[in-house]
């Protein structure tokens, strides 16, 4: 059944029609006539934002999110017009919702970016060690192994702060998880203090690591030093 054309173009008579009867209809009538309001906040507060990385159709996203939610909320008994009731509602969402994809992109960024700085400090550390066969294919061993440590490090972190976040099939799995995770927290104690503490700053609270350098009045490369080296240690634990 089509939405009648008196009361889709009357504001006032679908208004009433959206109170009366909540028909999921009225309110698509609604979203329809006020989406263009919507677009336009987004677009106003889009040409203000600081953050760069977020893109006009997640602006968009949130206005539209905060005029459903000004539609279902809006009593036209009231005498406000509709527009002024939803602006805020609707800007309101639009920062909150930018602000909370801001937050996690940048989280996201920073993770990736440490891990390119742990895999080339591998690499780099690699390379500075005579002693080590310079077997490409050992190398690339090397960095696997140590990322592989990096990863199950920093669910460990997360596992350490009650935060468990890589859930698996089974309560058997997710047992097995935590048990190795508390295995490797146990075994990042047994690390020299300056392995340790490279560990610990670096990927428990993930420190980049020239903060770490400048922190303990060291180079960056020798903190690259360390960090491979926490990392060979590891291993050796984890097998004995």
């Amino acid at each position: 059944m089509t939405l009648d054309s008196d009361v889709a173009s009357d504001p006032a008579t679908l208004w009433r029609a959206w109170h009366a009867t909540r028909d999921v209809r009225m309110r698509d009538a609604l979203v329809l006539r006020y989406r263009e309001f919507a677009r336009m906040l987004a677009a106003r507060t889009y040409s203000r934002r600081y953050a760069r990385e977020l893109e006009f159709g997640d602006y968009e996203q949130f206005a539209q999110i905060g005029l459903l939610e000004a539609i279902d909320r809006f009593d036209p008994s009231h005498g406000v017009r509709f527009e002024m009731y939803a602006r805020h509602r609707i800007q309101g969402a639009i920062l909150t919702g930018t602000e909370s994809l801001s937050e996690s992109q940048r989280q996201i960024s920073a993770r990736l970016a440490a891990r390119r700085e742990r895999a080339q400090s591998l690499v780099e550390a690699r390379g500075e060690t005579p002693t080590q066969p310079s077997d490409p294919l050992e190398l690339l061993a090397d960095v696997a192994i140590g990322l592989a440590i990096g990863f199950m490090l920093d669910d460990a972190a997360l596992y350490v702060e009650g935060e468990p976040t890589d859930p698996s099939p089974t309560p058997y799995d997710r047992l097995e998880l935590a048990q190795l995770r508390g295995r490797l927290d146990r075994l990042v104690d047994e690390l020299p203090e300056a392995e340790r503490r490279v560990v610990r700053h670096h990927y428990y609270q993930h420190v980049p690591f020239d903060q770490i350098a400048l922190a303990c009045g060291l180079t960056k490369g020798r903190i690259s030093q360390i960090h491979h080296s926490a990392l060979r240690r590891l291993r050796r634990l984890a097998a004995s």
